[in-house]
């Protein structure tokens, strides 16, 4: 049953069509993902399901009685309202729900016969749906999530209209996501979350049983959450079975399909074409007019589109340095009498590629702008080798000044280019025609962001500091920068919430939490698997000697199994024997360590050192997710085996 259902939606913005002829289904819990280039519509087509603006034809059909919930990109607060508070008013309908109860319980008591067997059955649809919504665990819920997108505790109590932007973003997402609707509509909701604020996100969506329609550039969220795609493109909506890197080969092979097609029946139009002209007047006019009223009743084929335009980013020119780039000893970072990294030791050597990642808020960015000159440290040294000259790329665009225009802005640095030189380059980053005199002030978070690229492939420097440079960008002109990064032979400092940019780029990631920089050898993927290791190592309770199996669980199961093969081979009976006893052995070591493990993860979800620590408790969810898939497969090993 289907949930929302749009039909032949039109929409005009001044004079362009943005949307035509757009028809989109979603059914009751499928997770759809929406992609496109910047500026197509995609938040457009939101807006228009949430019913922020009209459309100029069609229609968008929501369930009756069900509710969805959307987050914008900029949301705003009453005055006075607090952070805890606004987010539990998203369980309005659990509590909705759970007087009901009360209520009908109160009167089952009382009523009999026919009226018994309503409320009977009314208790049912009540109970039902209170287990649609998690109501059970809804106060749990609040601060599960709120730490889960990483606000810290001491923001939940304060006035939400005076939080940053990243946090007013979480706050709001958070009250949808504790609402559980029947419809969730999220505009780029990884833009404000860490990398384990996602990672979080991802299990929590995949969790719930709401349908949800993500606009997002992620590609790994889009690959893990999404069953479905959904691409805006030339006003219309094509869906797509599958994950985002199961849409990616899916167009190809659709491209290349109807590009076949058309040119298969372009041939046969030539040809008979040519028949009907060769033979019109001859022997076989009867036989060209036959053919040429046939190709007049063809139904023509349109060319397919395949919307190649994207940046041509080329590695800027490359000042050749020293083997080392720079490196610190005893390095304090801050602000004014703030500190937030001290005693750091790092060390850059050239051509070296690191990522940066840790918590929001511990110092990510103002380290970059430390090691590459934008900002003086607290204290320590930082020692740079041997001609190595940094460019610095910020997330802000603040370099960017608004009075210019794109033309005007590589003019300022490079006033030896010629006209045409500087409208050749801006071209490669799709700053076309009348584009180039467009005011800066006007351009949008994508244009920012390629402009800001344009000029720092004209830098000449020997090491690159990129701080959220994948921020606004979508997904082609990702894949571009990361071609060009790939190419780029000099170091490169990054730090990025995309985790498929990581792990196709870095070799070494510096992890910022706790005050101080750790690093780690390898690309993002291999890192979060040492680092969580380490975090369940560190969490694991020693193990109790000869635990008495619980009654009903998996041990039981099996230690009643060995007793009753035990018993039938003293009878005289056949039992089959495993194939391989060592490894049944292994396996059942294996599920009771697991086991035991996520009994004491349980156990920690509920004290209140964990549960209020919200980097505990975002740490504890993440290894509880791990533990439980791990268990899964060794169970399914094991009754393959037993």
């Amino acid at each position: 049953m289907s949930v929302l259902n749009v039909q032949n939606l039109k929409k005009i913005l001044g004079a362009q069509e943005i949307l035509k002829n757009a028809s989109l289904r979603i059914e009751r819990g499928e997770k759809v993902g929406c992609v496109g280039r910047n500026g197509v519509g995609k938040t457009t087509l939101l807006r228009l399901i949430e019913g922020e603006v009209h459309p100029d034809g069609g229609t968008v059909q929501l369930t009756k009685g069900a509710r969805f919930g959307y987050v914008t990109q900029r949301p705003s607060f009453e005055p006075g309202q607090i952070v805890r508070s606004y987010v539990e008013s998203g369980l309005a309908e659990v509590h909705a729900v759970e007087r009901e109860l009360d209520d009908v319980s109160h009167r089952m008591a009382e009523a009999q016969g026919d009226e018994l067997d309503a409320l009977i059955r009314q208790h049912g649809e009540l109970t039902a749906r209170m287990e649609l919504l998690g109501g059970w665990e809804a106060e749990r819920r609040v601060a599960t999530v709120l730490s889960g997108i990483g606000l810290a505790e001491s923001l939940w109590e304060r006035e939400a209209a005076t939080l940053s932007g990243g946090e007013k973003s979480r706050t709001a997402m958070a009250r949808e996501l504790v609402s559980v609707p029947d419809l969730l509509l999220l505009d780029e909701p990884t833009n404000h979350l860490d990398l384990a604020g996602i990672e979080w996100l991802e299990e929590y969506l995949s969790s719930i049983g709401s349908a949800v329609f993500i606009v997002s550039h992620d590609r790994r969220l889009l690959d893990r959450v999404v069953e479905t795609i959904v691409e805006v493109e030339r006003g219309a909506l094509n869906r797509y079975p599958g994950n985002y890197s199961r849409y990616v080969a899916l167009k190809e092979e659709r491209f290349a399909g109807e590009l076949r097609a058309w040119e298969q029946q372009q041939d046969l139009i030539r040809r008979e074409e040519a028949f009907i002209k060769k033979h019109m007047g001859s022997q076989r006019t009867a036989e060209a007019k036959g053919r040429r009223k046939k190709l007049d009743n063809i139904v023509r084929l349109v060319r397919p589109f395949d919307d190649v335009r994207r940046p041509v980013i080329r590695p800027p020119a490359l000042e050749r340095g020293g083997e080392q780039v720079l490196e610190t000893e005893g390095l304090s970072v801050g602000y004014g009498d703030k500190v937030l990294l001290k005693n750091v030791q790092l060390r850059i050597g050239r051509g070296e590629r690191i990522g940066i990642v840790g918590p929001n808020g511990t110092g990510k960015t103002t380290l970059i702008k430390v090691l590459g000159g934008m900002m003086q440290p607290l204290g320590g040294e930082i020692r740079t080798g041997h001609k190595a000259s940094c460019g610095y790329y910020d997330q802000e665009t603040a370099d960017l000044r608004n009075d210019g225009t794109p033309y005007t802005e590589i003019r300022r640095d490079h006033p030896q280019m010629t006209d045409l030189e500087i409208r050749s380059h801006l071209a490669r980053f799709l700053f076309r025609g009348d584009d180039i005199d467009l005011s800066v002030a006007s351009l949008s978070g994508g244009e920012r962001a390629r402009l800001s690229l344009a000029r720092l492939v004209l830098s000449g420097v020997s090491w690159l500091a990129l701080d959220e440079p994948t921020n606004h960008l979508d997904l082609p002109s990702r894949t571009a920068l990361e071609e060009m990064l790939s190419a780029w032979p000099g170091a490169m400092l990054c730090i990025s919430h995309d985790r498929m940019f990581l792990d196709s780029l870095v070799g070494t990631i510096f992890d910022v939490r706790d005050g101080g920089v750790r690093t780690y050898r390898g690309n993002y993927s291999e890192y979060r698997a040492q680092f969580l290791a380490e975090r369940a190592e560190e969490r694991t309770p020693p193990r109790k000697q000869e635990a008495p199996p619980k009654a009903g669980n998996n041990q039981g199961r099996r230690k009643a199994q060995a007793v009753s093969l035990d018993a039938a081979s003293k009878a005289g009976k056949k039992t089959r024997r495993p194939k391989n006893p060592w490894r049944l052995e292994k396996l059942e070591k294996a599920i009771i360590a697991l086991e035991g493990e996520r009994e004491a993860i349980m156990e920690s979800l509920t004290r209140e050192e964990v549960y209020r620590n919200s980097e505990a408790m975002r740490e504890a969810q993440f290894r509880l997710a791990e533990v439980e898939r791990d268990l899964d497969q060794k169970n399914q090993e094991w009754e393959s085996f037993a």
